[in-house]
């Protein structure tokens, strides 16, 4: 990676929760929407990384060792190259902190964030049927191995 990234590790839970629950991100975040999200207790735990700029950014969530399910939260004004640049850093911040496999979840319904998804590198990974507090949902799965990709 080259240049300073627009994205640093937070551990700022206020602004973490602000972000998630946002009129234009809650309703695309899981779970009953009606209800606010308390990430409080996840960024709590030092196994997780929160990545944040000024859009916003991601959560990757530990999963395994080396493995972290990665949650993204990107404010509309994010959304274009600031978005497609914070994906290419939150990699390259991940690999630096030792992840070899980031996964995520995508909605059915959610073309722009499978878009955004595969331009990140990502690949399809299968299907999986969770309740998450609003019924059950068949998300579609991505990957990214990072010991099988060059390093930016």
């Amino acid at each position: 990676m080259t240049g300073a990234t627009i994205l640093e590790p937070s551990r700022d839970g206020e602004r973490i929760n602000a972000l998630v629950n946002h009129p234009a991100i809650r309703p695309h975040v899981g779970g009953d929407v009606a209800r606010p999200l308390d990430l409080s207790a996840a960024v709590a735990d030092c196994d997780n990384f929160f990545l944040l700029g000024e859009h916003g950014g991601f959560a990757c969530c530990w999963s395994a060792p080396s493995v972290f399910e990665v949650h993204t939260f990107i404010l509309p004004e994010g959304r274009g190259p600031w978005a497609a640049q914070a994906a290419a850093d939150g990699i390259a911040l991940m690999a630096q902190h030792g992840a070899r496999h980031l996964w995520t979840r995508v909605a059915p319904d959610a073309e722009n964030v499978r878009s955004y998804t595969l331009r990140a590198g990502f690949t399809p990974a299968g299907v999986r049927t969770l309740d998450l507090g609003a019924g059950p949902v068949t998300y579609q799965l991505y990957e990214r191995r990072l010991d099988q990709c060059q390093q930016q």
